[in-house]
C-alpha cells in the first residue's frame, strides 16, 4: 500500500467518508466474536475516495478484551479497518496476515459496539472474502510478504470501451514493458470477446485471476498488431486484464473494449508493427545496439499430437526479451488428453515453453540427455503455444532442433544432461562464452593465469563483464579457486556437474580477492566465471585466476577496493524505519535519490538490528525488478540481493555483527524504474528461491 494511501486511511475518520457512515448504518452486518463471516465485494458496494469498496460490519466487545480480526481473500488485495461505533479509526492493516490478507489486533478500549470496514488495498477490486474477529491473540505467519496483486487502473464491464496509456508514469511488467491492470466483473457461463487496440504500440493482453493466475494471453489475435482474447467463464469470480505491450519501451494510448459473445480470431503472422517505439537491445561489449529481431513472414509452424518435426532456431526468428531466439509453434490438442512435449537440439542448449488454457509451464533438462521436456494434461482444444528456445548461454545460439509431441505423459529424467554434454551454439549462433567467441580458456589445479576482462567480454544482465573459463575436476576431490584483481574488485561463480545450488563469492580470498572452495561432486568439466561486482559499472581490467588442491577457509580480512570501486550506495539522516517483524508498503518514485552509477532510483529505511540475531529481509514489487542493499555496523562492504525471492524478488537473510541502526536500500534492477513495494523485515532465516527470474511468464 502506498505512503498516500495510509495517509487516506489515518485520515478516514477526519473526513466526509466517515462523517456520512451513521446515516448507513442500516447496511452493517452484525458479526458475532469468534463465528467467521463470509462475503463479496461488488460493483454496487460503496466506496471510499480512493474509489476502493467495501462491506460494513458490527460487533460488540467488551472492555480491555484483545481481538483479533482477520481478512482473506484469493480475489483482491485485503485491507482491514477497525473503529469505534462513530467511526472513529483505531486500527488498520494491510499484508500482516500473509498472501496479501490483512490482519488487526487490538485490546478494546470499552464495552461498546465497533465497526470492521473489509475493504481492498486497490481502487476497483472485487471479490469473495473471509472475515473473523476471535478474542485473543494469533501467532503471526512466517511469512508476510504479498506478491500477485498490485495497482490497478480501474475496472470494466462488458460492453464498455476505455481509453487508457502506457507510459513512464505507470507500472511496468518488465524494466522496459509497461501495463495497465483492468478489473473485469463477469457472470458464470459468460462468454466476451477483449480486444487491446493501438497505432502507438503493439499491443498485448493477459486474461488472469486472483495472484497472477494467468488464464490466457494473446498477441494478435486481434488483426494487424492488435491483441484479442475470446473466453468463456466458469464461474462468476472477478477476472483481471493485463493491457501490456508486445516489445519493450512502448509508449502510447490503447483502447480496450469488452463485447459480449465471440468475435473472430486472426491468425499470428500478419503483424509488421513498424513504430519508431520498438526497443532496441544492447549485445555483449562495445556498447553497440541491434534492433529487435522481426518474426520470420510467413504462417505460423504448427504441430499436431503423435508428430515429431525438424527446424531451425535463426538470427531471423524473434529475439525474446532475455536476448535469445524464440520460434513459436501452435498444436491443437484433444481436449482431455496427456502430452508429452520434447524439445532436442545437438547444437543448443534448448530451453522449452508451453502455455495455453490450463497450462502455463517451462522446462530446462527433464528429456533425455539435454533435452528440454513438458509433460501435461490439456484440458482444453487450445490453441496451444510451443515455444522453441534456447538458455542465456552461450549467447544468442542458433541451430536445428527437434521437437515432438507424444501421445501419452511420460516421467522427467533427472540428471542426465552435464555441461559437457551441452552444445556451444552452432549453426552459425552466437559465439560462445567470453573474449569476442575465440578459443575456450582452461585452466587446470597447481596453475595460475593472468587474464584480462575487457569490453570485447561477454555482458552479463547485471550489465558486469563476465568470462568463462573451463576446470576438470576428479569426483570427490576438493580444490580451492581464487579470484584476484588490482584493476577491479572480483567477484567469481562455478558452476556444473552435481552442483545444485548457486556458487558465487565476493571477498572470501585475501584481501578484495574472492575464493571458492568446496569438494566437486563429479568427475568432469565444470564453468569458472570470472566477474566483478556491481560497484562500477562495466569494470574491467586485469586479474589473476588460481586452482589448487585441497579445501581453504575463507579469509575475513579488511577490504579496501580498487580506486573507483567505492561503495554504489546512498547514505542519509532522517529515514524511515521498519522494526523486525513489521511490512511496510512504499513507493519508489523519481523524487527518490538518483544513483548516477547505474541509473536508478533508491530509497533508505532504517533498522534496528541486535548483535548475534539473524532476520530475513524481503523486497517485492510487481512494478520492478527488486534489488536489495543492506549496509551498517560491522559490514564492510554492503549486504546485496536480486532474485532470492523469487519471481524476481530480493531476499537477503543476514545475522547482525553489531547492535546498532543499519540502512536497508530499496533498488532496481533495471534503470529507471519505479513504483509500488513490499518490504517486510522477519525474525529468523529463509531459503532462496531457485525459481527463474522471468518477468514477462
Amino acid at each position: 500500500m502506498s505512503a498516500s494511501r495510509r495517509l487516506l486511511v489515518l485520515a478516514l475518520a477526519a473526513i466526509a467518508a466517515f462523517a456520512a457512515l451513521p446515516a448507513t448504518l442500516a447496511a452493517q452486518v452484525p458479526l458475532m466474536v469468534g463465528r467467521p463471516a463470509t462475503g463479496r465485494l461488488l460493483p454496487s458496494d460503496p466506496t471510499f475516495p480512493d474509489s476502493t469498496h467495501y462491506k460494513l460490519y458490527a460487533f460488540v466487545g467488551n472492555r480491555g478484551d484483545t481481538v483479533t480480526a482477520e481478512l482473506t481473500s484469493d480475489d483482491f488485495d485485503a485491507n482491514l479497518i477497525l473503529t469505534d461505533g462513530n467511526g472513529n479509526r483505531l486500527a488498520s492493516d494491510d499484508d500482516s496476515d500473509g498472501k496479501c490478507n490483512a490482519r488487526v489486533t487490538y485490546r478494546l478500549p470499552d464495552a461498546a459496539n465497533y465497526r470492521i470496514y473489509a475493504n481492498s488495498s486497490y481502487r476497483s477490486e472485487l471479490g469473495s472474502f473471509r472475515l473473523t474477529v476471535v478474542k485473543g491473540s494469533r501467532p503471526a505467519p512466517a511469512d508476510t510478504s504479498c506478491v500477485g496483486f498490485g495497482r490497478v487502473a480501474g475496472m470494466i464491464k462488458v460492453g464498455q470501451n476505455i481509453s487508457g496509456a502506457l507510459n513512464d508514469s505507470g507500472a511496468k511488467f518488465t524494466d522496459s514493458i509497461y501495463f495497465a491492470r483492468w478489473i473485469l466483473p463477469v457472470q458464470a457461463n459468460q462468454t466476451f470477446t477483449i480486444d487491446m487496440m493501438s497505432d502507438d504500440l503493439d499491443p498485448f493482453l493477459r486474461l488472469e485471476r486472483g495472484h497472477r493466475d494467468l488464464i490466457v494471453e494473446n498477441d494478435d489475435g486481434g488483426g494487424g498488431c492488435n491483441a484479442r482474447i475470446v473466453y468463456t467463464t466458469t464461474e462468476d469470480r472477478p477476472l483481471r486484464i493485463i493491457a501490456m505491450t508486445a516489445s519493450k519501451n512502448q509508449q502510447g494510448t490503447y483502447t480496450l473494449r469488452v463485447s459480449d459473445g465471440v468475435s473472430p480470431t486472426s491468425p499470428k503472422g500478419n503483424c509488421r508493427f513498424s513504430s519508431g517505439a520498438v526497443a532496441t537491445r544492447p549485445i555483449g561489449g562495445g556498447g553497440t545496439l541491434l534492433p529487435v529481431s522481426t518474426p520470420a513472414t510467413g504462417s505460423d509452424h504448427a504441430i499436431a499430437p503423435g508428430q515429431t518435426v525438424t527446424g531451425r532456431i535463426t538470427t531471423a526468428d524473434e529475439l525474446w526479451i532475455d536476448t535469445t531466439y524464440i520460434q513459436t509453434w501452435t498444436l491443437t490438442a484433444v481436449a482431455g488428453s496427456k502430452y508429452t512435449v520434447d524439445l532436442s537440439s545437438d547444437e543448443f542448449d534448448p530451453y522449452l515453453m508451453v502455455d495455453g488454457p490450463g497450462v502455463n509451464d517451462g522446462d530446462l533438462h527433464s528429456g533425455q540427455g539435454c533435452a528440454a521436456r513438458i509433460a501435461a494434461i490439456f484440458p482444453e482444444a487450445g490453441p496451444y503455444r510451443i515455444r522453441v528456445n534456447t538458455t542465456t548461454h552461450p549467447l544468442r545460439q542458433t541451430g536445428r532442433f527437434t521437437l515432438s509431441v507424444i501421445k501419452d505423459s511420460l516421467p522427467k529424467i533427472e540428471g542426465d544432461c552435464s555441461p559437457s554434454q551441452r552444445p556451444t551454439g552452432g549453426g552459425g549462433g552466437g559465439g560462445g562464452g567470453g573474449g569476442g567467441g575465440g578459443a575456450a580458456r582452461t585452466i587446470a589445479s597447481g596453475q595460475t593465469m593472468t587474464g584480462q576482462l575487457t569490453a570485447n567480454d561477454e555482458l552479463f544482465p547485471d550489465t558486469t563483464y563476465l568470462q568463462r573459463w573451463t576446470f576438470t575436476a576428479v569426483a570427490g576431490r576438493a580444490y580451492t579457486i581464487d579470484l584476484a584483481s588490482d584493476d577491479f574488485e572480483p567477484y567469481l561463480m562455478v558452476e556444473g556437474p552435481g552442483i545444485t545450488e548457486f556458487q558465487g563469492n565476493m571477498h572470501g580470498g585475501s584481501g578484495c580477492a574472492a575464493r571458492i572452495s568446496r569438494v566437486f561432486p563429479q568427475s568432469g568439466s565444470y564453468t569458472i566465471k570470472v566477474n566483478t561486482t556491481t560497484a562500477v559499472r562495466r569494470a574491467t581490467g586485469a586479474f589473476r585466476l588460481t586452482v589448487t588442491d585441497g579445501q581453504r577457509d575463507k579469509i575475513e580480512d579488511a577490504c579496501s577496493p580498487p580506486s573507483g570501486a567505492q561503495e554504489p550506495l546512498i547514505r542519509e539522516t532522517g529515514l524511515p524505519t521498519i522494526t523486525i517483524g513489521q511490512t511496510v508498503q512504499g513507493r519508489l518514485t523519481r523524487q527518490d535519490v538518483f544513483r548516477e552509477i547505474d541509473s536508478t532510483y533508491a530509497q533508505s529505511w532504517t533498522l534496528r538490528g541486535t548483535a548475534s540475531q539473524t532476520v530475513t529481509i524481503d523486497l517485492e514489487s510487481d512494478d520492478f525488478d527488486s534489488y536489495l542493499f543492506v549496509m551498517g555496523p560491522g559490514i564492510a562492504r554492503s549486504n546485496q540481493d536480486n532474485d532470492s525471492g523469487g519471481n524476481c524478488n530480493a531476499r537477503l537473510t543476514m545475522t547482525f555483527p553489531q547492535s546498532g541502526d543499519y540502512q536497508v536500500v530499496v533498488n532496481t534492477d533495471g534503470k529507471y524504474a519505479t513504483g509500488a513495494f513490499t518490504l517486510s523485515v522477519t525474525n529468523g532465516a529463509k531459503p532462496k528461491s531457485l525459481a527463474r527470474c522471468r518477468r514477462d511468464q
